[in-house]
């Protein structure tokens, strides 16, 4: 009886996990503004906040991360300031991490403190950030159509050797269409692209190889963000028309909602199912209910 109990839950959580995975609307629940050209947000299950990245007005040190509750009021709008143009974000044991034009910031998070600068020897313009089970951080650079390492368990990467800690060029190449988002799933790499009109493409990398493949059937958008549904699709955002795509690993390409152009560096909540959107041009963040 407690095994047939157990089977009826496992299905149960099965067809949820599913349709959960599907989901192709949403609703719009909420509008916090001013902020100053976010681009990026995570958020901190430990300290249940959430950082977005400002990237201001592009000048040298306006540039700043604020802190915001889980339930989407500022706490602290200038939480790390002196930055330029921060766009990126991951939260990697009890750091943050920020692309910063050319740089990568290391923020503790305990502290509020910047505590080390690397600069990223021939990049153009650090964009998004992920890293890997290894522990390898991989950088997107949208100016230059190229991807940084900065190798975590270098044994496991087919990688040159280099100093613990240094970052180095992964791949440089057009045909990464001015790579925007990035997420690390497995032993892969999936990243929107920006691409050179309006025609960016949701992409694979094998991390081993780096072969590059096309996932989506034709050019997009504007892409900028990309984020994990389950183990088979991702929400994507199209920075030039502020749509949100489910975009299946075989292809697929449904619309989920249409904000405003300028949707950046997109969150999505699983446990919340909601989809967090800096918005840009609009000096705001907007929260939809998926359903």
């Amino acid at each position: 009886m407690k095994t047939h109990k157990l089977k009826l839950v496992f299905i149960s959580l099965i067809i949820s996990s599913v349709t959960f995975a599907q989901s192709t609307s949403a609703t719009l629940i909420k509008k916090v503004e001013g902020f100053s050209h976010p681009e990026s947000v995570v958020f901190n299950e430990d300290k249940n906040e959430y950082y977005v990245s400002n990237m201001a007005d592009k000048v040298e040190g306006d540039g700043f991360i604020s802190r915001v509750s889980s339930e989407g009021e500022i706490i602290e709008l200038k939480w790390i300031e002196g930055l330029k143009d921060p766009k990126g974000l991951l939260i990697k044991d009890d750091k943050v991490y920020v692309t910063n034009n050319t740089e990568l910031i290391e923020i503790n998070i305990e502290d509020s403190e910047i505590t080390r600068r690397i600069a990223v020897e021939g990049a153009i313009s650090l964009n998004d950030i992920t890293v890997d089970a290894m522990g390898n951080i991989f950088i997107s650079d949208s100016g230059k159509s190229a991807i940084f390492l900065m190798p975590g368990d270098k044994s496991n990467m087919m990688i040159p050797e280099n100093e613990e800690g240094e970052i180095i060029e992964y791949l440089n190449t057009t045909r990464l269409e001015y790579v925007n988002g990035l997420y690390a799933q497995k032993d892969q790499l999936y990243a929107a692209a920006w691409g050179e009109n309006t025609d960016g493409n949701f992409l694979k990398i094998d991390m081993d190889t780096r072969e590059i493949t096309k996932i989506s059937k034709n050019g997009i958008g504007n892409l900028d963000g990309i984020q994990p549904v389950g183990e088979d699709a991702f929400y994507i955002s199209d920075w030039a028309t502020g749509k949100i795509y489910l975009a299946g690993k075989n292809g697929d390409l449904e619309e989920v909602l249409t904000s405003g152009k300028s949707a950046g560096d997109i969150l999505f909540d699983a446990k919340k199912n909601q989809l967090v959107l800096p918005m840009n041009h609009q000096n705001a963040v907007w929260w939809y209910q998926l359903q």
